[in-house]
């Protein structure tokens, strides 16, 4: 099977973060003997490579090319607010990704979208012209930008026309429904993680500190700046708690002045820039995962999680906010607790919980383990998109 993919993130190199999940789920169909080719825009570096085995070419959206700054490693939505030339990009990233679709995707027997809004002009013009079936991916800003920027006419266009729209989790689904996009489209299928390089190690932790880690891009979904509040309210109770950030992005400074503030700087800090390794070892060598997410101001939150996908592979216990996604990762009492969201001290109390019941943390680690390695694995996601792959087809050729 020949497979397209459009998508607005992808990975230039090994470690790179950008879109790395849809880069291991691509990988992943690829092993199993399938051609991928990946259709991404220039972000700066290379046009066209091979990586682990998948085909990606990148195009320009913009003449000349040095004043392309839509595609940045920061995402559109932050990238579009640096002014009137990036906002005229728009227009021209639709423009070119219809051109690059037609050009370069011709030849596949299917079209696989990731993000629909931006990424869908290309694949309907596939699917009009050549015949070619198409599937989204949507991941969950799709349908806030378009209510926000009142577009869910074209978001209803591209999910109407495809054959089949994949959600990463119930929360997005949800969405979608009250969105009023089609039922009988929609179908769930989560992220998915790594499970042979995420997996617990034989590590020596420091026993005189419990150390909680989170990671994301550091914006205002992710809810760190409550992390961070409740973990001033732990250290009442227990003076050798240390959390460490991972990450990157617009509120770093703004965060890293919360820790002045609230006097934490011997027990907070971000790091940023990290390889997988290095993120591995951190994982196994802390003690507790906390993913504070919280619907925003804009009204995004998470969509699925994958941050905590990895910390369970690594037999990490997890607190994650009632909110989004995580629910469907987290089985509360049962692979890891969920708080309500920017509750400083339902966190807090959780953290206190755990930090006072080894046995608690031992079951959650376990039971989080064993549901990652049954329903999450990169495998298991795999087979359930070739599933859907096939079907297309199916109905295709009747």
């Amino acid at each position: 099977m020949k497979i397209g993919v459009i998508t607005s993130a992808y990975p230039e190199f090994e470690d790179d973060p950008h879109g790395i999940f849809v880069h291991r789920l691509m990988k992943e169909i690829s092993k199993q003997g399938h051609e991928v080719h990946i259709l991404a825009p220039y972000t700066g570096e290379k046009t066209k490579y091979i990586l682990d085995g998948v085909h990606v070419e990148r195009f320009h959206y913009f003449y000349p090319r040095r004043f392309q700054k839509l595609c940045g490693r920061s995402g559109m939505i932050d990238n579009v607010k640096e002014g009137v030339l990036v906002k005229l990009q728009v227009l021209t990233f639709l423009l070119f990704n219809i051109i690059h679709s037609l050009r370069k995707l011709k030849d596949m027997d299917i079209v696989h979208v990731q993000w629909p809004i931006p990424n869908g002009l290309g694949s309907l013009f596939l699917k009009k012209i050549y015949g070619i079936p198409y599937i989204n991916t949507i991941h969950g800003e799709e349908v806030y930008l378009s209510k926000r920027y009142h577009t869910l006419f074209a978001l209803n266009w591209f999910v109407n026309n495809s054959t089949k729209t994949v959600t990463n989790s119930s929360a997005t689904r949800d969405s979608c429904l009250e969105a009023s996009l089609e039922k009988q489209k929609l179908e769930i299928i989560p992220f998915g993680v790594d499970t042979n390089f995420f997996k617990p190690l034989e590590v020596q932790k420091n026993q005189n500190i419990f150390q909680i880690l989170t990671v994301g891009y550091l914006i205002e979904r992710k809810g760190f700046e409550y992390l961070i509040k409740a973990v001033k309210e732990v250290l009442k109770e227990h003076k050798n708690v240390q959390l460490t950030i991972v990450g990157s992005g617009p509120l770093e400074k703004k965060l890293n002045n919360l820790i002045k503030e609230l006097e934490l700087a011997d027990n907070a800090k971000i790091i940023n820039n990290i390889s997988d390794d290095e993120l591995l070892s951190l994982y196994n060598l802390s003690d507790l995962f906390v993913l504070p997410s919280i619907v925003d101001s804009q009204g995004n939150t998470e969509g699925l999680g994958v941050v905590l996908l990895e910390a369970m592979a690594c037999k990490l216990p997890v607190i994650g906010s009632d909110t989004g996604g995580i629910p469907d990762i987290i089985l509360n009492g049962e692979t890891g607790l969920l708080v309500p969201e920017k509750n400083i001290s339902g966190l807090s109390n959780a953290i206190l919980n755990l930090i006072e019941n080894e046995v608690l943390m031992e079951t959650l680690a376990i039971n989080g383990y064993n549901r990652v390695k049954e329903k999450f694995s990169w495998e298991k996601i795999a087979e359930s998109y070739l599933k859907v792959y096939k079907k297309v087809l199916n109905i295709k050729n009747r």
